[in-house]
């Protein structure tokens, strides 16, 4: 299998993904009030690490969906806005 030009295993491009999601988890409640929300709740059930990975999961799954559907991302605050407006 290739991925960007080298020939590697399924194992190390899972291993990239997992490491691109947490980092994303990390900065993503700043940007994302929804997500901000999940991390609250989880970090008053565990530690930083339980709300990291949580987090991460929640990220997983919006790019499942939006690949499922085959249509861009709208965050659901904006879906809000265009619903009241």
């Amino acid at each position: 299998m290739y991925y960007i030009g080298l020939d590697v295993h399924k194992k190390t491009i899972s291993y990239c993904v997992k490491d691109a999601a947490v980092e994303a988890a990390k900065l993503a409640p700043r940007y994302s009030h929804e997500l901000a929300l999940v991390r609250d709740k989880e970090m008053q059930r565990g530690n930083r690490n339980r709300a990291t990975l949580a987090v991460a999961r929640k990220l997983v799954a919006y790019m499942l969906a939006v690949d499922r559907r085959k249509q861009d991302f709208v965050p659901a605050e904006e879906m809000a806005g265009k619903a009241v407006a």
